[in-house]
């Protein structure tokens, strides 16, 4: 049986192999073998054949990473938690929030809170949460929120 031939069958093992496992292991352990087989079509010596597979699955483990990250669209948008998710949602004003305290109910959770545009926010009312200061929501009326985003896009 001719080399390029082994090369070829066990690069399509491990193939089905990457197929079958998480990760991208096995498929760096392919392409060498794919190239392996195609330098020893070209009648290359074994060592050669040898060199050439360890390189370039050297070469795909070290690249694999950006490579494929590209190609499956890993994310670049980061994802908020905890209380950095609550900037623009709305919230219900619970007491009257001026421009050093008051009350506000998010999702069902009581907060504290202060006006971001110094104007007296009365109990009852609909407002957004524009950004967090330490334990506080800094909050406004929707218009203020949507300022703030037309400004917030105007700077990217």
């Amino acid at each position: 049986m001719p080399a390029w031939l082994i090369w070829l069958v066990l690069g399509l093992v491990l193939a089905i192999l990457e197929m079958l496992t998480p990760g991208f292991v096995f498929i760096c352990f392919t392409f060498g073998c794919f190239i392996a087989a195609i330098v020893a079509a070209l009648d290359f010596g074994f060592s050669w054949q040898i060199g050439i597979f360890a390189g370039t699955t050297f070469v795909m483990f070290v690249s694999a990473r950006q490579i494929f990250g590209k190609l499956f669209g890993a994310k670049k948008t980061p994802t908020f938690t905890n209380v950095e998710r609550l900037v623009g949602l709305p919230a219900v004003t619970i007491e009257e929030v001026d421009d050093q305290r008051g009350q506000v109910k998010v999702e069902g959770e009581a907060w504290s809170a202060r006006s971001g545009s110094g104007e007296k926010l009365p109990a009852g009312i609909k407002v957004r949460v524009l950004r967090v200061e330490g334990n506080k929501l800094v909050v406004g009326p929707e218009e203020l929120y949507r300022l703030n985003i037309a400004r917030n896009q105007a700077q990217v």
